[in-house]
């Protein structure tokens, strides 16, 4: 009997280390945190596309050799609250124009709220409903304007039952998404084909030229009757 149950012992022992071995280890302890939003000199959001890696904030802390990357959302705020606990150097990449580095201390598991103030290169005012929205469709006004020497090259409108649409944005077998070339910097546009009592977010999208990613817009929220 004592033989049976030493060998249970240590088959369950072996089951109790493979399972540990094969857990993913998510929590490691770092109680330091970054947050923040990205404004224009106005203090209006500069929107960014979690989807995409082209508009993010770096953070490189001192012990560091490769930065960690906090990607920008729609509604222009970013966040990382596991960071170790360390000095940093921050600063934001993509299609805006910035004053470099900062430095933020979260040593002592601080919890750090840093805003910064760019100049994006296409400044896009948000979409405002013309009139009123039928069952089927709506009409919007928009605005681009080109900031520090820039000029659009693309510019593009996306109405979306998904938040914050952007260029990527495709349909699926329980959304729908209409993206529409823009002719103009400004001007009204028509969005038909949609379905009555359904939530819709629009917003605008364009790319400088010489830029690799979009800005964009923050979005309108609209409900058809």
């Amino acid at each position: 009997m004592k033989r049976i149950n030493i060998r249970r012992s240590v088959l369950l022992l072996s089951m109790l280390l493979l399972v540990a071995c094969n857990e993913e280890i998510t929590d490691f302890g770092f109680e330091g945190s970054l947050s923040g939003k990205v404004i224009d000199q106005s203090g209006n959001i500069v929107a960014g596309d979690i989807t995409s890696g082209g508009f993010v904030v770096k953070a490189l802390g001192e012990h560091d050799e490769v930065a960690m990357t906090l990607r920008v959302k729609g509604d222009g705020t970013f966040s990382n609250m596991k960071l170790f606990p360390q000095k940093y150097q921050v600063w934001v990449e993509g299609p805006v124009v910035s004053d470099g580095e900062v430095t933020v201390d979260l040593t002592g598991n601080k919890a750090v709220t840093k805003d910064f103030v760019v100049t994006p290169f296409l400044a896009i005012d948000t979409p405002v409903l013309s009139g009123s929205a039928t069952s089927s469709e709506m009409t919007v006004t928009y605005r681009i304007t080109g900031n520090a020497g820039y000029t659009v090259a693309t510019k593009e409108l996306y109405c979306s039952m998904v938040p914050y649409p952007n260029a990527s944005t495709g349909s699926g077998p329980y959304y729908t998404t209409i993206k529409l070339g823009l002719s103009a910097q400004s001007g009204t546009v028509t969005i038909a084909g949609l379905t009555a009592g359904t939530k819709y977010f629009i917003r605008v999208g364009a790319k400088a030229n010489g830029a690799s990613a979009f800005n964009y817009s923050d979005q309108l929220i609209v409900t058809t009757p």
